[in-house]
């Protein structure tokens, strides 16, 4: 029973992490088009230190039996998959970006058959932790004989001197790699007895991570008493603190622990999608309503519930039409199946 429990809340943050996610881009796209509401605006900003990191903690720890496959396997059972992923969706997104809409944020993309070359080693899209977590499940197996606490503790510095902008890194995927390898090979190492930690004294976790996190938020943006690069690592680890002691709660009402425990086995299909949605819905919204904050209070939120439900009904359809190689590479069984 406990293990189900702690399956469920992980998959809850899981779930919280796409949210949040989503929130993010629609309100950077309101943004563009003058319509995102200052609250909102900084309650997403203020989230920032834990988008990420939660999902690339919880991705490690689910990895983590990946890593003692062989090599020939692992390469062909997770590698492949995400090298498949990245090819099918990245060639989607500048098909649609090229001739349905063009991205506000980033306008150059869909202009150039380049980019299709360019992305598998600068990739400058929405959909990069595809390739993120495809670098750091190699390079995790890669560093496993060596010692895991030196390992970790390089990491972290990369990691505080890339959030600290100490490193002069161009390009925000590269960057965010550095950043967030630690999360990933922290959750792959030791995911285990914290996720035990955890699951055993929710309450005391997600308060003491809430209460760290706040007066860290307060230490930095108010009296600026605290270096950047360090700021962001040590209030990452408080707010996943925060919000997996809150998943773990979460889990214990039936109603909640279904809901966002979907969202959490089904966010492959929001990541790789609700970008375009978002982009297109929030374009129309604006010729609607024009450049208006305070319409943003109302229309933001629905573009999230819509960006996210689309986003999984579009995988649902692929899967009853025979498109679920959109998701899933085909396998050889699969392949020898269809009709010549």
């Amino acid at each position: 029973m406990q293990q189900k429990t702690r399956i469920d809340w992980l998959d809850i943050a899981k779930g919280m992490s796409i949210i949040l996610v989503v929130i993010y881009h629609t309100l950077l796209y309101h943004d563009v088009h003058d319509m995102a509401p200052d609250l909102y605006a900084r309650l997403s900003s203020i989230m920032t230190p834990i988008r990420m990191p939660l999902f690339f903690t919880v991705s490690g720890f689910l990895a983590a039996s990946a890593m003692r496959a062989s090599w020939g396997d692992f390469l062909r059972r997770k590698i492949w998959q995400l090298v498949y992923l990245f090819a099918i969706w990245n060639t989607a997104r500048w098909l649609f970006f090229r001739y349905v809409q063009t991205n506000v944020l980033v306008p150059t993309e869909g202009s150039d058959p380049y980019q299709l070359l360019e992305m598998w080693w600068a990739p400058n899209t929405g959909i990069w932790f595809i390739w993120a977590l495809a670098i750091f499940m190699v390079a995790t197996k890669l560093l496993s004989p060596i010692r895991r606490p030196t390992t970790i503790a390089i990491a972290a510095m990369i990691s505080i001197l890339t959030f600290g902008e100490h490193l002069s890194i161009d390009l925000f995927t590269h960057r965010n790699v550095l950043q967030y390898f630690v999360f990933f090979l922290f959750g792959c190492w030791y995911g285990k007895p914290v996720v035990n930690a955890i699951t055993e004294r929710p309450l005391l976790t997600a308060c003491a991570g809430l209460l760290i996190f706040a007066a860290l938020y307060v230490l930095r943006w108010r009296l600026q008493a605290i270096e950047k690069g360090s700021w962001a690592l040590v209030s990452s680890i408080a707010g996943l603190a925060w919000l997996c002691g809150t998943a773990v709660l979460m889990s214990r009402l039936q109603s909640v622990r279904h809901a966002f425990a979907y969202f959490g086995r089904n966010t492959l299909p929001v990541y790789v999608t609700h970008v375009m949605i978002v982009s297109l819905v929030v374009a129309l919204a604006a010729t609607i309503v024009g450049s208006n904050a305070a319409s943003g209070y109302i229309t933001a939120p629905l573009v999230v519930v819509f960006a996210i439900g689309l986003s999984l009904a579009i995988r649902a359809i692929a899967d009853r039409s025979c498109a679920g190689w959109l998701y899933t590479p085909p396998t050889r069984r699969q392949r020898q199946a269809v009709p010549a």
